[in-house]
């Protein structure tokens, strides 16, 4: 009864000729990262298994072979019709089969380099695929159904070495994604830019005898640090991100622009005599950039500057700079500069470095 039913099955297969070539849209976001494609001799499983932060998100395609007769192959290689025939397991097609016999070539599956079988009632995963976010993948997979051959027209016994392609058929996914970006991640990564760029601008008085203790005056902008990373701490371990993981690293980088942040480069008398208890000073501003010339400022600008034109990515470049640009541009320009307040005005380079921090500002 077996034997008589997959005989009975065959020439169905046959006599009815391929099934329509198909096109099955598949659509996937955070939401919703894993899709089901139900086919008569197949069940396709797509999923989004990760993105990245320029739209690119990895895809997978699991292919399930529903029918209890045929083998579906994927072929890597356009193997001509004599070439296959010396494969192991050695493949022949059946007489059958569209085309002109001795001339029939294989359409190959892009997505490999090797032949893949899928036997009844299996499951196989095929190598991921990258989808660009907001646009169409087309994932061909043109499907071979194969049998193994009989020893004899009534044996029962198959021979794994020879197999009998009886039909092609023809699925094309047009696989679309939208990745989403990391709230959690976009907010804080706002945070430390906003916070980076406020201790750029601002000058933490060390003189001994200032109205609020230096210590006072950066705690502040110290305990916001340690908010942001205490939360950044809390998003990782929920996680259960290893190192190596892309969530880590993403989140990790902006703990380490929180560690770049050097406070003493900010630090220096703010030169107001009235917050000075029973000391007055004379009015004055001092940075790590005042014993530079304003040649020297110019140049280190030009050279900031062309190191953010240059990079791949010009957005994390400027970020990583602005804070010392900032106080580049401040020591040539706080008119309380003892080494740069007289020659600001009348200095061939106040054009020069104004025309480089505003181009660098504008990235």
């Amino acid at each position: 009864m077996k034997r008589l039913l997959i005989f009975m099955s065959f020439l169905f297969f046959a006599a009815t000729g391929s099934y329509a070539d198909e096109q099955q849209r598949v659509r996937l976001d955070d939401g919703h990262i894993k899709e089901q494609v139900r086919l008569d001799y197949c069940n396709i499983f797509v999923t989004m298994v990760d993105s990245d932060d320029d739209g690119n998100a990895k895809v997978t395609v699991e292919i399930e072979n529903l029918n209890e007769t045929y083998v579906i192959i994927l072929f890597g290689h356009a193997y001509p019709e004599k070439v296959l025939k010396d494969q192991k397991p050695s493949i022949t097609f059946d007489k059958r089969f569209n085309g002109t016999k001795g001339h029939r070539d294989i359409e190959t599956y892009r997505g490999t380099r090797d032949e893949i079988f899928i036997e009844p009632s299996e499951k196989r995963m095929l190598p991921e695929i990258q989808v660009k976010s907001g646009e169409v993948q087309i994932c061909r997979l043109p499907f071979y159904f194969a049998q193994y051959k009989k020893k004899s027209i009534f044996g029962s016994s198959n021979s794994s070495n020879k197999m009998l392609l009886m039909q092609k058929e023809i699925l094309e996914l047009e696989i679309e994604v939208e990745v989403k970006p990391d709230e959690g991640y976009v907010r804080l990564e706002g945070e430390c830019n906003t916070l980076i760029e406020e201790i750029s601008k601002q000058t933490f008085c060390n003189h001994p005898k200032h109205k609020t203790s230096l210590e006072s005056q950066e705690a502040p902008y110290k305990t916001r640090i340690n908010k942001i990373r205490t939360e950044i701490d809390e998003i990782v371990n929920r996680h259960n991100w290893y190192t190596s993981d892309r969530g880590y690293q993403r989140y990790n980088a902006l703990k380490q622009k929180l560690d770049a942040i050097d406070f003493t480069a900010y630090e220096g008398d703010c030169g107001n005599s009235r917050n000075h208890r029973g000391n007055p000073s004379r009015l004055r501003h001092s940075c790590k950039y005042c014993n530079s010339s304003l040649q020297q400022i110019y140049h280190k600008l030009d050279d900031y500057y062309k190191k953010i034109y240059n990079s791949s990515n010009r957005k994390a470049t400027k970020e990583s700079v602005m804070a010392d640009v900032n106080l580049l541009y401040k020591c040539c320009t706080d008119g309380n500069c003892s080494k740069h307040a007289s020659s600001w005005n009348s200095s061939e380079y106040k054009s020069k470095i104004t025309d480089r921090y505003n181009r660098i500002s504008n990235f």
